[in-house]
């Protein structure tokens, strides 16, 4: 009797552990949209937990294009539930960037930031090897310029096609 339990509790043990791994979380879930001004243009929050060991400045670029890089990420794979743009820009989600590399290696760098205008950083000191926020930022983004872009790569289809 003993041996079943304890095989019972095993297993239940076992199956809640495979289960929490399965869990799936949004890796850009602190970026959120501030306010929808404009027809094309949005104001998006972006977060960095980004913080190289190199010269402050250096330091500052990287978690800036890191917090730009995970608002804009949501906006393209997650959408932002409860506002205009619930859905995600980019359906196929974020395998789109292998299929399009040479595209994404390109806006990555510094193609990204010609939609990116009023960009409103704050930049936290981060010590030791603890994560935490390096950089907030708020931006507003030209969706619609960024939206033809995509369509012009082939990223995306144009609306309707």
């Amino acid at each position: 009797m003993r041996k079943i339990k304890f095989l019972v509790l095993l297993g239940f043990g076992l199956s809640v552990s495979s289960c929490s791994k399965k869990l799936l979380t949004n890796p850009y879930s602190n970026s959120s949209v501030i306010n929808h001004d404009a027809q094309g243009l949005v104001t998006l929050r972006g977060v960095s937990d980004e913080f190289p060991n190199n010269s402050k400045n250096e330091g500052h670029e990287v978690a800036l294009k890191d917090a730009h890089k995970k608002a804009l990420q949501q906006l393209f794979y997650m959408g932002f539930p409860g506002t205009d743009f619930k859905n995600p820009m980019i359906r196929k989600g974020k395998s789109i960037e292998n299929d399009n590399k040479a595209f994404f290696d390109k806006f990555w760098k510094s193609d990204y930031k010609q939609f990116v205008t009023n960009s409103n950083p704050t930049f936290y000191t981060c010590s030791g090897n603890t994560k935490c926020v390096s950089a907030v930022v708020e931006f507003k983004l030209n969706y619609n310029a960024l939206r033809t872009e995509l369509e012009r790569n082939k990223v995306l289809n144009k609306i309707g096609f």
